[in-house]
């Protein structure tokens, strides 16, 4: 039996020009996660990582820890299925033309210029009603990658490291909540791809999913744990 840990990254830079770029919280959020695996005496075998900034170094900020405490980690595989769903730039090409006709959407904005103190929840819930119906295909934007792709890149991914995992191995994933999302979907068989694209917005930076691989089972052990991080620590972009 091995134990598959599915790292969300560190928070990123909400509203900067660069998002895929860790926050000073961002970073010590890796460095307590990294501290709380040392102390907790978690040794991995393997260790992947999709190709995003926030991603490598999140895992760059845990395996500092190993090496500060004398102990190694292991050198990541960067595994392009460990990437993030591209749901934020296809609403930002998409938004200027659904505003006319989208009638939630619309209310939205309403609502944010009567009270600007609104904005950081509008938005959210802007993109949380998008990502929905992106999910279940109800918008494209030429040119960037859809939803089902993104699904079908995941299930690439997560077979190429099923296949390379050995039997009693502890593996660190180094991801994002869309991608975690998407292989929840895959082990659990949610009904609809709404359904999987909603759990996005539950999974907290730097949290761990976990799975056990046993022979040919994949199956979920706990979802998105946060035991190294205190309520002043704890977000979720």
């Amino acid at each position: 039996m091995s134990k598959l840990y599915f790292f969300r990254h560190g928070q990123a830079s909400l509203g900067a020009d660069n998002y895929d770029v860790l926050s000073p919280k961002g970073r010590e959020q890796a460095k307590q996660l990294g501290i709380h695996l040392v102390n907790e005496d978690i040794r991995f075998a393997q260790a992947f990582v999709g190709p995003l900034a926030r991603q490598k170094d999140t895992y760059k900020g845990v395996k500092k820890c190993y090496e500060n405490n004398q102990l190694t980690f292991p050198t990541a595989v960067e595994i392009k299925g460990l990437k993030e769903h591209q749901g934020m730039e296809t609403m930002k090409i998409a938004l200027p033309e659904l505003l006319k006709t989208d009638d939630y959407l619309k209310k939205l904005t309403r609502s944010t210029q009567e009270n600007p103190s609104l904005a950081m929840r509008n938005g959210m819930l802007g993109f949380q009603y998008f990502l929905g119906n992106w999910a279940e295909g109800h918008f494209t934007v030429d040119g960037i990658p859809t939803w089902k792709s993104f699904r079908e890149e995941v299930r690439s991914g997560l077979d190429e490291i099923l296949n390379a995992t050995q039997q009693g191995e502890n593996i660190a994933l180094f991801t994002s909540g869309g991608t975690i999302s998407a292989i929840m979907g895959e082990c659990l068989g949610l009904p609809t791809e709404k359904s999987v694209a909603e759990l996005n917005f539950s999974v907290r930076n730097t949290s761990f999913t976990t799975f056990l691989l046993t022979g040919d089972k994949f199956n979920l052990l706990s979802f998105n744990e946060l035991p190294h991080l205190k309520k002043d620590m704890i977000t979720f972009v």
